[in-house]
């Protein structure tokens, strides 16, 4: 009975001394578990220069991949276009690797589809991206046919006197063919063409103002064709006495021909939208990217590099390229481009195996990777935030 008195009497006491011993216990607790795991605290400040605001980044400063998939297949690919971001045009062997065909490839279902067999190497897609030129060869004869394919539609409509090699769209509705003779212009809607340069008049022209003896030292290499934003002027990459120039072509001037400083190699080129050149090759003996500044006539070095490849998207904020390492290693990268520099460059995926090219399709970047019997497809989807 004295006992339960006792209880009554002190229980309230006894309750909040048990309490405050478990809050008491649980503070010396947690910070038993810091000292357990030997962590040390401390202040990191981060250069002030990378934020526009106390908490959130510049969109130039941060690379983020929303996602990625990487698809093999059991056939070989010698080139690709891309259509949209789940439409691929494949340049494709034929099953007994007597020909070329071109396929479309959905990566959503993975199905493939043949649009055309025993055809040339390559095809030219147009800017919006739903129509296509290829040839095709008639079965047991020499002698082709070129079709311009809507892709949506699955129409095919025949180019009549086609005889290019190579073709690039000037616009939805016109191309530029090439035949080793001539640069000819093409309007789709009225079949009408028109010379622009012959191939002997730009040998002549380009020997003379290098002073190169024979004019068939000069070279021309119409697959390096590109074409200014307002589309009065295209481009196209030339050599001779071991040197690699850019010459401009005025569409609708014949005597405004200009020629870019030479390099001492020149792979690969883009134009941008203010003239300037973005270069991949060697110059001054240096292997890298360059910027060709088109006022000052000089090239100055983005970076210093072996690169195979490059891309740049659309509104020239992004660039993607594949380069090699000396170990033989090699990575794929991804950098913003900027007031003409690198920002923000960043490895993407390494050791990609026989590597074949990487293209730009929005926030997409694709590239492929083929050997003679399978091939490989990426897919990165880039957010900047």
């Amino acid at each position: 009975m004295k006992n339960r008195d006792f209880w009554k009497k002190y229980r309230d006491m006894f309750l909040v001394t048990v309490l405050l011993a478990v809050f008491v216990g649980g503070i010396f607790g947690v910070g038993s578990m810091f000292e357990i795991g030997g962590s040390k605290l401390r202040t990191v400040i981060l250069p002030g220069e990378q934020f526009n605001s106390s908490l959130v980044s510049p969109p130039n400063s941060t690379v983020q991949i929303e996602a990625a998939i990487k698809r093999p297949n059991d056939f070989a690919i010698y080139d690709f276009e891309v259509a949209d971001q789940n439409t691929l045009i494949l340049s494709r062997p034929e099953n007994s690797y007597t020909g070329i065909k071109i396929s479309m490839l959905k990566l959503d279902d993975n199905h493939v589809k043949d649009l055309a067999t025993n055809t040339e190497y390559g095809v030219a897609l147009s800017p919006d991206q739903e129509k296509m030129i290829f040839s095709e060869y008639r079965s047991a004869q020499a002698q082709r046919t070129t079709y311009e394919y809507d892709i949506k539609s699955g129409q095919r409509r025949k180019l009549a006197n086609d005889n290019f090699y190579f073709r690039r769209y000037f616009g939805n509705d016109t191309y530029i063919g090439y035949d080793i003779l001539v640069f000819r212009m093409i309007d789709l809607s009225t079949g009408k063409k028109r010379l622009l340069y012959s191939d002997e008049e730009i040998k002549n022209l380009v020997a003379k103002e290098n002073h190169i003896p024979n004019p068939d030292e000069v070279w021309i290499l119409p697959d390096s064709m590109e074409f200014s934003r307002d589309l009065q002027y295209f481009y196209a990459l030339v050599g001779g006495d071991n040197k690699f120039m850019v010459y401009r072509f005025s569409v609708n001037d014949r005597n405004n021909v200009v020629a870019y400083t030479p390099a001492d190699e020149i792979q690969q080129f883009r134009v941008l939208k203010n003239g300037d050149l973005l270069v991949q090759g060697i110059v001054n003996k240096v292997q890298g990217l360059f910027i060709y500044r088109n006022a000052s006539k000089r090239f100055d070095l983005l970076m210093k590099s072996n690169i195979w490849s490059f891309d740049l998207n659309e509104d020239e904020s992004r660039i993607a390229y594949f380069t090699v390492l000396e170990n033989q290693k090699n990575e794929l990268h991804m950098a913003y481009l900027e007031g003409g520099k690198l920002l923000s460059d960043t490895v993407v995926y390494r050791n990609i195996d026989n590597f074949v090219n990487l293209k730009w399709n929005g926030d997409n970047l694709f590239v492929v990777s083929s050997s003679m019997e399978k091939s490989e497809i990426y897919r990165f989807t880039f957010r900047a935030w």
